[in-house]
């Protein structure tokens, strides 16, 4: 599958000429949303009710297993107990008293969603590159460039959680999906976004940001993780680029790598 990156400037194609991709922290992202907190009430009092009506399933149990590796791996301050080896244990845990202490619960979701938030960075691409909205929103009026990335599955290919560490699809929801006691409920913090941005095509690779490389630049701090250059497998330029830049650019692309295995501008 091929991914694409839409940039404004050209500072950072060097990063990428050397097989290297910012990881971009949730309060940094473009979307205002997303910076909200998804912990409803009502959403939270419905999945109670429904997991101590109907207990929890086998899936269930497989879904509460990768929420807790999630828990464990960001914020293993708040991983009370282990994953009850059964659905029945777990359907028995959920009926007890202490699940009613509903404020309490809310205060809990709230303050694990955001430590969970807060450790981890996102890589955000598009399956296409002709999007016109997205030249003009992110390319700089398609002053900017398109990078095309090739088989990043080989490297981002999933682990325990089952949500980080891989490519996967935005959803694109009329109402932003609430953090629950539904065992899958917390994807929402990295795949959920409203149906305005539904023409981005966005698929995204959440990474923990302590396995990313921190450079220091000015007062900010960028999230660096290196993937096989190979990976970059073109270089699709603006139409509006100005000549001085497409000159620099290709002088970039000779100098960091042979043509052979450079990749190509378009």
């Amino acid at each position: 599958m091929n991914y694409y990156k839409y940039i404004a400037g050209s500072a950072s194609i060097p990063y990428f000429l050397k097989g290297c991709i910012k990881f971009t922290p949730i309060p940094e992202l473009n979307d205002p949303s997303e910076l909200t907190s998804n912990v409803i009430l009502d959403d939270v009092l419905y999945s109670l009710e429904r997991l101590r009506a109907d207990g929890y399933s086998k899936e269930d149990l497989i879904n509460l297993q990768q929420q807790s590796n999630l828990l464990q791996l960001l914020a293993p301050e708040f991983h009370a107990i282990n994953v009850p080896q059964s659905a029945a244990k777990a359907t028995t845990l959920i009926r007890l008293s202490f699940y009613d202490q509903i404020p309490l619960l809310l205060s809990q979701l709230e303050k694990t969603a955001n430590a969970i938030s807060s450790k981890v960075g996102i890589f955000c691409l598009s399956k296409r590159f002709d999007s016109l909205p997205m030249w003009a929103h992110y390319a700089d009026n398609a002053s900017g460039l398109v990078v095309e990335f090739v088989n990043l599955e080989k490297d981002f290919s999933g682990d325990s959680t089952g949500i980080l560490k891989k490519p996967v699809n935005v959803r694109y929801e009329r109402e932003k999906n609430s953090i629950t006691f539904d065992p899958r409920s917390h994807e929402s913090l990295f795949f959920d976004k409203f149906q305005d941005w539904s023409y981005e095509q966005e698929v995204r690779i959440v990474m923990p940001l302590k396995e990313c490389n921190v450079v220091n630049s000015g007062n900010h701090k960028l999230y660096l993780y290196e993937i096989p250059v190979e990976r970059v497998s073109r270089l699709i330029l603006g139409w509006r680029m100005s000549d001085a830049i497409v000159d620099e650019i290709i002088k970039q692309v000779s100098l960091d790598l042979p043509p052979e295995s450079g990749p190509i501008l378009s």
